[in-house]
């Protein structure tokens, strides 16, 4: 069909104001990034009242064989998850911004698709509750769409599963179908569940599935979410933030390790002192060139915080116990290194920035090279990266390294930053040679790309045909119309 065909299409199911067409809205759904091939543009962008309206356009979409992609987040897409190598018609939830519960109790929230962590936040800080953020997400970042995608926060040992803090789902197979997964799986409504003391936190089932994997790290291939309950915290009463500095990381390691087993301390990641500069800067305005010049090579972040038992008497043992681990590795607790505070690190890393992801505030684009591996590792990985990049003509000022331990720290989210300007052809195109190359390079070493993007789809796949055949087996399950992103990693 061709476009005026399909909005006619469209318009037989959807309400009248549910179909744009207009140049500004098709804009705001394209990705912006010269790195990534965007694929086919959206031809209409669909934004449903309801549940009903988006699983009439779903049903809609089987039986016209119609490409579905979906988006929940505003602003700018810059990685690429929602692109599609076919012509396709984007469903935006981002005005699906309900905060729906909020259960101090249980600590718990549900949440519609569209909130932003900001809207999230404001909720929970009445009942004096908080939620794990991604290293200080851009404004217009939708929760769901960072939980669904298993975005690492920077609260480790709060996370006890990869696909925390996830509890209980809905959403639509392809097939059209609804699904709930977890507790609210049933039996009974969710009214219903609740009279009886439920409060949909539980992520498994129902029985011995955990369907709620299937669409998480899917990019919209599996399914279309249309709430989710998350697992929220406590806020914290004391609060006490350090920094440790080193001229190596390998002396950096061994302390993580140290503090992170016995699960003391909250906050943590590490940067180097190209990516502080960019965070500070991208967030807080900060002058990023004398904040670099004054830090050490790295800088870790150490939080440590009371609740609301003992708040204080707990704060105080878990900084003597960090700071006796560190004597004991060589290193130091402080407030702060040179012209970086670690108050003013942890708000700022705990907050949202601005419009504008801050990986991009420095130059206008930024590549992003994220993998998964254990905290051992990092170096070696680290050296084949920073070797690539001054092969490709960058120097070490130029190439920011951010490492997030996850899970209690049982493995680590790696990330390099290689700032660009996207207007300089001949930057854009080193970069692109340098991603695909890096890639190579750290798959073969190792490196483990859980959530591909760019260069990485291709290559991830390629190292596992196994996994690849069973993918296509599920997606042919749940999705045998191939509705949703239509041809994405090759399903």
């Amino acid at each position: 069909m061709n476009t005026e065909e399909i909005q006619r299409c469209l318009l037989s199911a959807l309400p009248v104001d549910a179909v744009r067409t207009e140049s500004k809205e098709l804009a705001s759904a394209e990705v912006c990034s010269p790195v990534i091939d965007p694929g086919a543009a959206p031809c209409c962008v669909v934004f449903p009242r309801d549940g009903e309206n988006l699983q009439a356009l779903v049903r809609l979409a089987n039986e016209q064989a119609l490409n579905l992609t979906v988006s929940s987040s505003t602003g700018e897409h810059r990685k690429g998850g929602a692109c599609s190598i076919h012509p396709n018609i984007r469903i935006d939830l981002s005005r699906w911004n309900g905060v729906e519960r909020v259960d101090r109790r249980n600590r718990v929230c549900l949440i519609q698709p569209g909130v932003t962590y900001g809207v999230l936040l404001d909720a929970l800080a009445p009942h004096g509750m908080t939620v794990p953020l991604p290293l200080a997400p851009r404004r217009g970042k939708s929760v769901v769409a960072a939980v669904m995608d298993r975005e690492p926060t920077t609260w480790p040992n709060r996370q006890w599963d990869s696909s925390d803090p996830v509890a209980s789902t809905e959403f639509l197979f392809g097939s059209g179908d609804l699904f709930r997964t977890g507790a609210a799986g049933g039996p009974g409504s969710l009214e219903e569940q609740r009279a009886a003391g439920g409060a949909q936190k539980g992520p498994l089932g129902p029985s011995q599935t955990d369907f709620h994997r299937v669409v998480q790290g899917a990019q919209g291939t599996m399914g279309v979410v249309t709430w989710i309950t998350l697992r929220t915290e406590v806020r914290p009463t004391v609060e006490k933030s350090f920094l440790v500095g080193a001229d190596r990381l390998d002396r950096l390691i061994p302390f993580v390790y140290e503090v992170q087993r016995p699960w003391l301390g909250e906050h943590t990641f590490v940067l180097d002192r190209t990516a502080a500069a960019m965070l500070m800067n991208g967030c807080s305005g900060t002058a990023l060139e004398p904040l670099r010049a004054g830090l050490p090579r790295y800088v870790c972040l150490q939080n440590i915080a009371g609740f609301a038992i003992l708040a204080r008497a707990r704060a105080k043992y878990q900084e003597r116990d960090i700071r006796d681990m560190a004597r004991r590795h060589g290193l130091a607790l402080t407030t702060g290194l040179g012209p970086l505070s670690a108050r003013d690190l942890l708000a700022t890393a705990t907050r949202p920035c601005g419009e504008t992801d801050w990986r991009h505030a420095w130059k206008g684009h930024c590549l992003s090279v994220f993998f998964l591996t254990t905290l051992d590792l990092v170096p070696a990985f680290e050296e084949i990266f920073q070797t690539l990049a001054r092969e490709a003509g960058w120097d070490e000022a130029s190439v920011g390294a951010y490492i997030q331990p996850v899970v209690q720290n049982h493995a680590c989210h790696v990330e390099f930053l290689v700032p660009f300007d996207p207007q300089s052809l001949a930057e854009t195109d080193r970069v692109r040679s340098l991603e695909r190359e890096a890639v190579e390079r750290l798959t073969a070493a190792g490196a483990f790309f859980s959530r591909p993007y760019g260069a990485a789809q291709e290559i991830a796949f390629r190292q596992n045909a196994l996994n690849h055949e069973i993918l296509r087996k599920v997606k042919g399950i749940f999705d045998p119309r191939r509705v949703l992103n239509r041809g994405k990693w090759g399903l």
